[in-house]
Formats: C-alpha cells, structure tokens, sequence
C-alpha cells in the first residue's frame, strides 16, 4: 500500500503535469489508492488533490462505464460512506463526508449518461438516505484539518440524485423529510452555506414536475414549527437555520414558483420574533 506521502508527492507531479499520467501509470490503479486515503486529515491531499483529480478524470471520461461503476460501490461501502457512521467529532468525517462528495460527481456522470441499472440506483439511493438520517457530525470547517462541510456534500448528492430519472415520486418526498430534517438542526447554527447548498437540492426536486404544489406547500410550513424540545438554545438554533433556509429558497425561486409559494413569506414572519 503506498503512503499518505508517496501518494502525496505523485499526485502534486500529478496536478503539474495537467493530470496527464506516463504511461506506465493506470488511472483506475491510481484512483483505488486515492479512495483508500480519501479520509486523510491532510486538506491539501484530501481535498486539493484527491477530490480535484478523481472528479476531473470522472468529468472528462478517464475512466470506462465499468469502473466507473465499481467506484461508485466502494464509495458507499461500509468503509466509505458508511465509516463509523454515527461518530461526532472524530476524523472518520472526512471518509463519510468526501465519499458521498465523490458519489455525487459518479451520479452526475450517471445522468449524463446512464449506465447503472436500477438495481444499482435503488442500492446507492438507499445507502445515501441512510447516510443522510444517520449523520451526526455536521461540523463545516476545521482550522487544522480543512473542510468536512458533511451536509454541504451531502446536499450536492442529493441535487444529482434528485434529477435521476429512476427516482419516482415517494423518493423525491423522502428527500424533502431529509432535507427538512437536517436543515432544522439543534445542535448548532450552519455557517458554511449548508442551506444554500441544500436548497439546489430542493430546486432540483421541485423541477422533476413530480410532486404536487399542494406537496411543497404542506413541506415548507412544517419549518415554523420550531419548538422540537424543551431545549431554548437548541430551538432557538432549529429557528435560526430554518429562516436562513427559507429565506435561500425563496430568493432562489422563478418568479412563478415565487407566486405559488408565497407562504414562504408567511412563514418566515412567524419565525420572526422581533
């Protein structure tokens, strides 16, 4: 197995070389290695080098349908995506948290071209939805160790999983109940954008055309209820996170969506307490 610093050392060559490898070198060899270490605690590794090579030889059709496919497997294994799942404030966060980023630009590819069976999509939806009730390490940045931003990534996931055409209705709500799930979060307030990034999520849901108005509209006035415990801090930071969420979605709608879903508005004003 080589080493965090071997590795390190050939993927910056790597990177100056304009991600062009000799020709004794495979790309698909080289991307298991990145996969194995793809929880480094190293940012510049992890995310500068790691993330930035795989999704751009995925993006650019390094790798064949097959390989593809199998990457895609061990990115929502158990020791990937699904690592110590349930661990707070350890680094098995940066695994889950890059796994499911890299799973995502794999279900890009995926709706660009579509070569997993249904079968594969119903594994891989299940594993993300799984992921996404059981994560409870919601940090954004770390000074040290970089970004682990793991509902950030999870939201770009979900964007890409919603627009697969092999997810039907009943998944696009099951989406909706994550989504308002982890945006109504007590732990702490989201800094890192997480509700910018969740609400390309629900854009992506509400363009399939398959869920009713009526199904948005009961969605979005779930998010005034803001007093889940008998906690003032931590209701106070699921009324926090959910203003900023609304206020993202509504900014972010068409100007028609904007009319049909005006409670937003009505909603954003119960949460106001000023």
């Amino acid at each position: 197995m080589v080493t965090e610093k071997l590795l390190k050392e050939k993927l910056m060559k790597l990177k100056e070389n304009n991600y062009i490898l000799t020709e004794e070198e495979n790309a698909y060899d080289l991307a298991i290695e990145m996969l194995k270490n793809i929880g480094s605690v190293d940012p510049v590794l992890r995310d500068d080098l790691i993330y930035s090579i795989l999704s751009k030889w995925m993006i650019n059709d390094v790798f064949t349908t097959e390989q593809l496919q199998h990457l895609l497997f061990i990115c929502i294994d158990e020791n990937h995506l699904h690592y110590k799942l349930g661990e707070i404030n350890t680094d098995s966060i940066f695994t889950r948290s890059f796994s499911i980023l890299i799973t995502a630009v794999i279900l890009y590819k995926e709706n660009e071209t579509s070569f997993l069976t249904s079968k594969d999509i119903e594994n891989v939806k299940e594993k993300i939805f799984q992921y996404a009730i059981q994560e409870n390490d919601i940090r954004g940045y770390d000074e040290e160790k970089g970004w682990a931003h793991s509902i950030a990534h999870l939201a770009d996931c979900l964007d890409e999983l919603a627009k697969n055409h092999q997810l039907n209705q009943t998944d696009l709500q099951m989406m909706l109940e994550i989504i308002c799930t982890r945006i109504m979060e007590s732990k702490n307030v989201f800094t890192c954008e997480e509700d910018e990034r969740m609400v390309t999520a629900v854009c992506a849901i509400i363009e399939r055309n398959l869920l009713s108005e009526e199904d948005i509209k009961n969605w979005i006035v779930r998010f005034k209820d803001y007093k889940k415990t008998d906690d003032y801090n931590k209701n106070y930071n699921i009324k926090i996170n959910s203003k900023h969420f609304l206020r993202s979605l509504y900014f972010r709608l068409k100007p028609v969506e904007k009319e049909k879903y005006s409670m937003i508005l009505k909603a954003l004003d119960e949460l106001n307490t000023y």
